[in-house]
């Protein structure tokens, strides 16, 4: 029996121990609005993971989702990741893993956040190397959805970043209330030629029709009007695509 569903309906815990029961070998696809994650496993051993940055970053954005179509796909063999160890050690702390994203989600309920400079609570702030890097990024009001795709890190990571400089007050959040154009819209999406991206399938009507209207002249503003979409929902399908290595970005002249 195939085992497909949604995860609205079972959640990453659920599919784990269900693909350890039956040892499955093969990959797990979980496709969301903006998000396409695999999962590789060996025996029912989760050891590979793709869909962020880098395979344990890939494995806790899976964690963090709520809904999305799943499907697992048997294969004869997997290449595993030479984060696999980790990556088991994971799925033994799938409870915490999604306690830390329930926190994350009450501060961060959706991608329409604004973060600007704040002022610090304290003359003394110490910050992480990897501190310092996310809030290099926070030169001017930046979106989450930007700060997530300019990120070195993995979603997970940079978000509990980004709570941790919030709470500092080094940061500010603000929730956008109005659809408007922003400086980073100005930009021309471009078709990536590579095997890699010909060959990768896009997923989700609305994410294949925006796909299929960039022709390297429109701007992205313009075929969000086309569409008779919202500038925010282009910009998850934009993470989406760039994310999945099938668009590329131009910066739109004057």
């Amino acid at each position: 029996m195939a085992l497909t569903g949604d995860l609205s309906e079972l959640d990453l815990k659920g599919l784990l121990n269900l693909v350890q029961s039956m040892k499955g070998t093969g990959k797990l696809e979980i496709i969301g609005d903006s998000t396409h994650v695999f999962l590789y496993f060996k025996n029912g051993i989760l050891v590979n993971a793709e869909g962020d940055k880098d395979p344990i970053s890939s494995f806790e954005k899976a964690a963090g989702l709520r809904s999305g179509k799943f499907e697992f796909i048997k294969m004869d063999d997997v290449k595993e990741s030479d984060k696999a160890k980790e990556l088991e050690s994971l799925t033994k702390d799938i409870d915490n893993i999604l306690k830390r994203w329930e926190e994350l989600k009450k501060k961060f309920p959706n991608y329409d956040i604004v973060f600007d400079i704040g002022e610090a609570k304290s003359e003394e702030v110490k910050l992480t190397p990897e501190e310092w890097k996310i809030l290099a990024l926070v030169r001017e009001p930046t979106t989450l959805l930007r700060l997530l795709m300019n990120s070195p890190m993995g979603e997970m990571k940079t978000l509990e970043i980004l709570a941790s400089l919030f709470d500092k007050g080094l940061i500010t959040m603000s929730f956008e209330t109005e659809d408007v154009l922003k400086e980073e819209d100005q930009v021309i999406p471009v078709k990536e030629t590579g095997w890699y991206a010909v060959n990768t399938p896009v997923y989700g009507d609305r994410n294949i029709a925006f796909y299929n209207k960039i022709d390297g002249r429109k701007d992205f503003p313009t075929i969000c009007k086309e569409m008779g979409i919202t500038l925010r929902e282009g910009r998850q399908i934009l993470r989406y695509l760039l994310s999945n290595g099938k668009i590329s970005l131009r910066k739109k002249t004057k």
